[in-house]
């Protein structure tokens, strides 16, 4: 399968707008301080630009998969960079820095997967057994239908949860858990599929005789609607936040919008797909892509490592929060790249150790024994 630059510099951006969030949430950026509420509100605008990228990879995962060859070697390869982290982090932690250690913190570390130390992990391997059954039920579909199930999915898995979710009833009727779940990253593969089958059939004749269709506009088009659904989210949480402001106990309607079940989020995931999977990237560009896209994941590994998740990013970012609006806008931006730096040059030493072992090469080859 030939490689899709556009895809690649996607997951890139993907990654860099999740350190914005981690920024904002754990680094507390994003405290809302007295007195400092034009800040708030700065710092706001990016969590719901960034909100987006969660999703984003999820749609990634399908838009890829239903293309690519489904090779269990590369799920063996991805649990051994998270029990690297979660492992080798957690006795670096304990051993060299000191932080405590309980039984607890020692069962996370062994058992990643089933304890959930990395949640997206967690979810997406059980989307990744069932992804060659996902795959089939996606290519016998025809035109018409696999627009039919990726609108409704849409409206049905956001628009359909959106009040149960933030009115502390306990959780969606769907079982969603607001995106953090098996559930939402195998309906968003299954949506990624679709819309790649949709972008391969090309525009209908009759597409061709009137206007264009969603999934062939200019990358304008995208652009708008991205930019439209985040001040959408963001003016709301603003206007309802104020309005509820007195009430006790509030309901977080004002988060309605701003969830990885949200309509607007997923708006805007896909708005960036559709965007990215367009884009001629230059030859020169192509090499700094293809150096960072294998280490894009492993920045959220690095991040939510417990011990560096709780000790080291938790408030490192507070003193964000006590600048003026403009300031902490590009402050956040800067914070986020640094991280993503910081993470990337943390795992340049398990890539080139896997590298060294030539851990990809050995385990496709124990895999292709294995699945005879």
């Amino acid at each position: 399968m030939k490689r899709d630059y556009g895809i690649d510099a996607l997951r890139i951006m993907s990654m860099f707008l999740i350190c914005v969030l981690h920024v904002n949430g754990q680094g507390l950026a994003m405290a809302h301080v007295y007195g400092k509420e034009g800040t708030y509100y700065a710092t706001l605008l990016l969590e719901a630009a960034a909100y987006c990228a969660v999703d984003v990879y999820g749609l990634i995962s399908g838009y890829v998969g239903i293309g690519s060859r489904h090779r269990f070697s590369r799920l063996i390869e991805l649990w051994l960079t998270v029990f690297w982290y979660s492992a080798l982090g957690s006795l670096l932690a304990v051993k060299v820095f000191g932080y405590p250690v309980s039984t607890d913190t020692i069962y996370k570390a062994l058992f990643p997967t089933m304890w959930k130390t990395y949640w997206y992990f967690s979810a997406y391997v059980g989307v990744f057994f069932l992804a060659p059954y996902l795959n089939r039920m996606v290519m016998v579909l025809e035109r018409k239908e696999l627009k039919r199930l990726t609108l409704m999915l849409f409206a049905l898995c956001t628009f359909g949860t959106m009040i149960p979710r933030v009115a502390q009833t306990g959780s969606d009727w769907l079982g969603l858990g607001a995106g953090y779940s098996f559930v939402w990253l195998m309906i968003l593969y299954i949506m990624g599929a679709c819309l790649r089958r949709l972008r391969d059939m090309g525009p209908s004749e009759e597409m061709n005789r009137k206007k264009p269709d969603l999934l062939h506009r200019r990358r304008g088009f995208y652009l708008l609607v991205y930019t439209v659904s985040v001040l959408f989210s963001w003016i709301f949480k603003i206007t309802v936040d104020n309005h509820f402001s007195t009430a006790d106990p509030v309901p977080s309607y004002g988060r309605m919008f701003m969830s990885y079940a949200a309509p607007t989020t997923l708006a805007c995931a896909l708005c960036l797909l559709m965007l990215f999977c367009s884009l001629r990237i230059p030859k020169p560009v192509r090499a700094v892509i293809r150096f960072l896209s294998p280490l894009a994941f492993s920045v959220y590994l690095v991040q939510v490592q417990p011990f560096v998740w709780d000790y080291v990013l938790k408030g490192r970012f507070a003193a964000i929060s006590q600048m003026n609006p403009v300031r902490a806008f590009f402050a956040v931006l800067g914070g986020a790249v640094v991280l993503y730096l910081i993470c990337c040059a943390a795992d340049l030493l398990r890539y080139l150790f896997f590298r060294l072992l030539s851990v990809r090469k050995k385990l496709d080859a124990l895999s292709a024994r294995w699945l005879r």
